[in-house]
């Protein structure tokens, strides 16, 4: 990857609506040499999907939910990821290091189809210790772009 093709990804990463003209007039390359090279990237996978960020305060509610498990093991870790890969309310699912096991960020109607969602899924699972949920009222920051 060169500096043309970081640059495109800067821009795409900030409106992937812009035309290979407006790209390549701001990288100084042909129409043409924009268009391979975002072909390239997105056959490559580094470029994973181009679409619409909805603003989630018109949404619904977003949730995060903090998981620890009572018992740890491959079984109840894979069981858990595999539900939360399935369930169309979870945007994002990590595994992470420290006190809680995994942390779920969700988006839901409202506060009641949450209380539901939570019964279902983690009330009912003998090996979650303990969840811990933060409702967001305000979002600060997002961006979705990744430093190149």
């Amino acid at each position: 990857m060169d500096a043309f093709d970081k640059r495109l990804l800067e821009l795409l990463q900030r409106d992937n609506r812009r035309t290979y003209d407006e790209l390549g007039e701001a990288l100084g390359l042909s129409a043409t040499a924009v268009r391979r090279r975002a072909a390239r990237l997105r056959e490559q996978g580094i470029i994973a999907a181009d679409v619409s960020i909805l603003n989630t305060d018109q949404m619904g509610i977003s949730v995060i939910v903090s998981v620890r498990f009572e018992k740890e093991s491959h079984a109840t870790y894979e069981a858990f990821k595999t539900a939360m890969k399935a369930a169309p309310e979870v945007r994002q699912c990590y595994t992470v290091s420290g006190e809680v096991d995994f942390i779920v960020i969700a988006h839901f109607e409202d506060l009641p189809a949450y209380d539901d969602w939570v019964a279902e899924n983690f009330l009912s699972n003998p090996a979650i210790a303990r969840t811990t949920t933060n409702v967001v009222y305000r979002r600060v920051k997002f961006d979705t772009a990744i430093p190149i």
